[in-house]
């Protein structure tokens, strides 16, 4: 049981968190001020109006993966304290499976949410920022759905595991797919280079 809450957990914690945070470039110059008769105002454009979009966005992600996390801590807790309080192999063994059973459940939520989710919203065409942040997006986007497809790949190994060498094997494969998906997203942020200047000014 010490490697479904050390191992695995932690390949799937690493990740819950990644692919969702909104950058700076979204956050630059984005807005045009008009001083007029010591009065400002300021001019709404497209890519205001879509940044705004993509905070609420993020935030959702966020809000996922927040629950998620929580979950897991509880399901932990619940564990321990139910270990701590066992007598009997029998009531281990009913605590580590309620563990998994949690773990599981957690982990599913998480992949449907995430998968409700979709994809943010797309800059609007004409700004200096639109394709970094196209490129950006495209890289997130991709490495959620490698990492989202290997959670639910994981869990569905888990229901049908009826050996440890199984449910080993499907951790194993877990983590090795959040690996790859870390690698590829890792190399595809770099190669975006560096972001461009004025984001939020037309081109």
């Amino acid at each position: 049981m010490k490697r479904i809450t050390t191992r695995a957990i932690s390949a799937v914690a690493l990740v819950a968190a990644m692919g969702v945070a909104t950058p700076s470039v979204a956050f630059a110059a984005s807005h045009k001020t008009v001083s007029s008769h010591d009065s400002s105002t300021t001019t709404v454009t497209a890519w205001t109006t879509w940044k705004a979009t993509w905070v609420t966005y993020v935030q959702g992600l966020k809000a996922i993966n927040t629950t998620y996390r929580t979950a897991v801590q509880t399901a932990k807790a619940t564990y321990q304290s139910a270990l701590a309080s066992a007598t009997t192999k029998a009531q281990k063994q009913t605590a580590r499976t309620a563990l998994q059973t949690a773990l599981t459940t957690a982990l599913s939520a998480r992949v449907s949410a995430i998968t409700a989710a979709g994809n943010p919203p797309t800059p609007p065409a004409g700004y200096n920022g639109t394709a970094y942040v196209t490129a950006l997006q495209s890289a997130n986007v991709t490495f959620r759905a490698s990492v989202t497809a290997a959670q639910s790949a994981y869990v569905v190994a888990l229901s049908t595991a009826t050996t440890a060498a199984q449910r080993q094997a499907a951790r194993g494969a877990l983590e090795t797919a959040v690996g790859n998906a870390l690698t590829v997203r890792s190399n595809a942020l770099i190669a975006l280079g560096t972001p461009p200047k004025n984001p939020g000014q037309l081109s």
